[in-house]
């Protein structure tokens, strides 16, 4: 499997992926997840990782930014049609990497708390619970925050 950054070009791509893996939080959560114009202003600061599949669209992709000791990662999707995979794996792994190439010693991610699944997959990946925080990004069909998750990347 090939990781490469996005490019700009990419949003749209980007952001029709998102939505489609995010199909999953309509339970709790009004509209889509993005749009092109707002992959393109995450892309001002951070970077999107991403892996095409085997028909040459976009599988996975993953937004990550270092900065101050600190990475992050975020909008970890892959195509609902390419999932258990691996790919998600992957890509967090790629994450990762890039943070600790960048000097930092912690990557730092947000969960929201309905999302039992991601909670586990994390606690999996050795990403440990170390606060919560308000989710204001769409409208909540049910109440819900944010579980701020970290893990220390070794050398």
């Amino acid at each position: 499997m090939r990781i490469r950054e996005a490019l700009t070009g990419e949003a749209e791509a980007i952001a029709q992926l998102v939505n489609r893996a995010y199909e999953v939080e309509h339970f709790f959560v009004a509209g889509d997840r993005t749009s092109a114009a707002g992959v393109r202003t995450m892309q001002e600061t951070g970077v999107f990782l991403v892996t095409d599949g085997a028909d040459g669209t976009l599988a996975g992709c993953v937004y990550t930014t270092a900065a101050a000791m600190r990475g992050y990662f975020g909008m970890l999707a892959v195509s609902p049609a390419e999932q258990k995979r691996g790919i998600g794996r992957a890509l967090v792994e790629a994450a990762e990497s890039r943070a600790r190439a960048a000097g930092c010693a912690v990557m730092d991610i947000k969960v929201v708390d309905l999302r039992t699944d991601l909670l586990r997959y994390y606690d999996r990946l050795e990403y440990l619970v170390v606060g919560t925080e308000p989710y204001e990004h769409r409208p909540v069909i049910q109440p819900c925050h944010f579980v701020l998750m970290e893990k220390r990347l070794k050398a």
